[in-house]
């Protein structure tokens, strides 16, 4: 179904674009055979670039392609969405023709023959616009997604905490996608981010990596830098499934993560005793039939504990956590919508996009990401590392 909607995606791109700007280019100059090739290099890049890992083709050069093709796609993108704003209006003005009523009284006295080098030069420079004003946003929207993520720090108040779990804090990190355009160094930055907080437990809520452990060990080796003396903790996302999730959960425990796939461990703080439960991503069982998510199972036959958390990378697994009387569940996974006009549409798709919500009587936590997937934008949200801090209520 995701290789569907993507190859769908992209077969509408390159209809649209190619219909509304590459066709009523001059045929003259050439720049409309090299406009349909950019077109078409852009959106068969990242799965050529997969297909020539490990084929000896030197990685600089294939990080090189990544960035062209990914940082195009997201201009490419903003060039879309002006388009459809474009055509909504023409399409609106259209209508509002056709149902004003027409003026019997009056007669067309001569007929004006349609000038079509005038049509093409209005459209083309229409079009101009709106490539001029994609270029400044994607550089500004790039610019956002490798900023260093925020710091946000949220209060969680809990019903008879002992004082022993007072103050205790929580980094959580969420959704690097390190792959092809985000690497070690860059995970590197975050981790000393994290270090500087000097969390007490550290958490990963999925989708850690965009490929597989062969292309990315080396990228991923910073985590082992993190330090939290009441341990680290992982929960499954989806794009660990999409890369070997079985290689990638040997290579979190190298670096210092504990995964918990639907599982729980005790941490003892003094007198006060947290349970970290965890669950697999929620698609996780059409990839791998053993790691069917299940929050209950998480929490079966835990042993007695004053507060209890759970990893869970998305939001939705609330539904079930909120019946096993988890105190807080910490998630990822929508990014926020990454960029505009996302940022919108995936409200009618999540129940739960960014920051606190309260269901029943499990607090919810959603991260917009500490990294992006896909094109290296973000517009409307900010890349985010987040410190929860656990209070008496």
């Amino acid at each position: 179904m995701w290789l569907v909607i993507v190859l769908s995606v992209s077969v509408f791109i390159t209809a649209y674009v190619g219909w509304r700007v590459i066709l009523p280019m001059s045929k003259k100059t050439g720049v409309r055979l090299v406009a349909w090739v950019l077109l078409g290099a852009m959106l068969i890049g990242p799965p050529l670039v997969r297909m020539l890992r490990n084929k000896g083709v030197p990685q600089s050069l294939l990080d090189v392609i990544d960035w062209a093709d990914y940082v195009g796609l997201g201009f490419i993108s903003f060039v879309v969405m002006f388009l459809l704003f474009k055509d909504g209006l023409l399409v609106t003005r259209w209508l509002i023709r056709k149902c004003k009523p027409k003026d019997l009284t009056q007669r067309k006295i001569f007929f004006k023959r349609h000038d079509a080098e005038r049509r093409r030069l209005l459209i083309n420079t229409a079009n101009a616009f709106i490539v001029a004003g994609a270029a400044p946003l994607t550089a500004y929207s790039v610019f956002e997604a490798r900023r260093l993520p925020e710091i946000v720090q949220v209060k969680h108040p809990l019903a008879g905490l002992p004082p022993d779990l007072e103050g205790l804090t929580i980094a959580q990190l969420s959704d690097t996608h390190i792959g092809p355009t985000i690497k070690g160094d860059w995970l590197a930055r975050c981790v000393e981010q994290v270090n500087e907080l000097k969390p007490d437990i550290i958490v990963h809520t999925g989708d850690l990596i965009d490929g597989h452990t062969s292309w990315l060990r080396p990228d991923v080796l910073p985590l082992a830098d993190l330090k939290a003396p009441l341990g680290k903790f992982f929960c499954t996302g989806n794009h660990e499934y999409y890369s070997g999730v079985r290689s990638w959960l040997r290579e979190v425990e190298r670096v210092g993560f504990q995964p918990l796939v639907n599982e729980h461990q005790l941490v003892k703080h003094g007198n006060g005793k947290l349970l970290m439960a965890g669950v697999s991503d929620l698609g996780s069982s059409r990839l791998e039939p053993s790691h069917v998510s299940s929050p209950a199972k998480a929490m079966h036959n835990a042993p007695a504990h004053h507060a209890s958390i759970m990893l869970a990378h998305r939001p939705r697994s609330v539904f079930e956590a909120r019946k096993t009387g988890v105190n807080l569940q910490l998630s990822g996974h929508t990014h926020g919508g990454q960029f505009f006009p996302w940022t919108h549409v995936i409200h009618y798709f999540q129940p739960y996009v960014r920051g606190l919500h309260i269901v029943d009587n499990t607090r919810l936590y959603v991260n917009v990401g500490t990294g992006y997937w896909g094109p290296p934008l973000r517009l409307g949200t900010i890349p985010e590392i987040t410190l929860h801090t656990l209070t008496g209520a």
